[in-house]
């Protein structure tokens, strides 16, 4: 079983969060309250590459929070969000 938050489903994923806490996987639903985007926003980015590959398990997208951390450096996402 993949090592993911244990946040309540009304606990948003913040930024501070997932840089604390960067070898977890993340969901794409906890990805988009990082990005405060829509989850199918996320599903497209997936799909146009425009966002780091997400691990595939039984089905269900994970991404390594080290992957998105890499990803907000080299775009400056993260820059937005704090």
């Amino acid at each position: 079983m993949p090592n993911t938050t244990h946040a309540a489903p009304t606990n948003k994923l913040n930024l501070a969060y997932l840089l604390a806490n960067p070898k977890e996987l993340y969901q794409v639903k906890q990805i988009a309250d990082v990005f405060q985007k829509h989850p199918e926003t996320i599903r497209r980015w997936i799909k146009t590459g425009t966002i780091t590959k997400p691990l595939s398990i039984n089905g269900v997208y994970y991404f390594k929070g080290s992957d998105i951390v890499e990803y907000l450096n080299a775009t400056n996402e993260g820059l937005n969000h704090e």
